[in-house]
């Protein structure tokens, strides 16, 4: 089963200010300005964060807001600083729960580079306190295990901004991602999607952070959760000296 809030504080890794430079240079990912070009950096904090999710409960127990028999990620959902990303199927209880993270960001601060900047790389990061595996048959794994945020997404046009269901979404404009694993960090190379964001007029981007099963109908006992904090976003904008 997942771990409670406090054994998750608890055994929480002191992973604060990794850098995205670090990230994408061991992934060979790394980028130099010419010598005619100067960078300007700029890291942003989300606005909002959520666990966004949708649960399938026991017909007895299906009235929205109400605990299901199992694991529900409500008491997750509530975290200030610690949300979730991926499923969880339970054949035995009839529960299905399928949760994503929601990550806003105001881009305004980028539209105030100076003439002609272009954005030249721009990285999504995340660390990850927690995940837990489980097959479809009910075994656990255990061990330093590769990340459930595994999708990265969009809101799609209409969302409202409902968190008690699965968030629409279509997929986020990506280079390259390095996906994290117990105890570590990953990123997504964002650059394409944040250059789309920018040549349009609005100036908030919400990513959300998707597992790989997202359907409401249980499938066995499978199970894939990551427990991700401290998401943020670089920005590295070029422009002539």
């Amino acid at each position: 089963m997942p771990l409670s809030r406090w054994m998750l504080l608890a055994t929480r890794p002191v992973l604060r200010g990794i850098l995205a430079t670090t990230i994408f240079s061991s992934a060979g990912l790394s980028y130099a300005a010419p010598p005619s070009q100067r960078v300007i950096a700029t890291s942003l904090a989300p606005t909002r964060v959520a666990t966004a999710g949708q649960s399938r409960c026991g017909t007895a127990l299906a009235t929205l807001g109400t605990s299901c028999l199992g694991f529900d990620g409500r008491d997750v959902r509530a975290l200030p600083d610690l949300w979730v990303v991926g499923y969880e199927n339970n054949r035995d209880v009839g529960e299905k729960h399928v949760l994503q993270t929601v990550a806003a960001f105001n881009l305004a601060p980028l539209r105030n580079a100076p003439p002609r900047a272009t954005v030249s790389r721009a990285v999504l990061s995340y660390s990850e306190v927690s995940t837990v595996h489980r097959s479809p048959g009910g075994d656990a794994e255990y061990g330093i295990l590769a990340t459930c945020n595994t999708n990265l997404g969009v809101v799609a046009d209409g969302w409202n901004g409902n968190l008690e269901r699965v968030v629409p979404t279509v997929p986020a404009a990506v280079a390259g991602v390095r996906g994290a694993t117990t105890g570590d960090s990953g990123a997504w190379d964002v650059t394409p999607q944040v250059r789309q964001w920018l040549a349009g007029s609005g100036n908030e981007g919400v990513f959300v952070l998707r597992g790989d099963d997202e359907s409401i109908v249980i499938a066995g006992l499978a199970m894939c959760l990551s427990y991700v904090f401290d998401i943020g976003l670089t920005v590295e904008m070029t422009t002539p000296n």
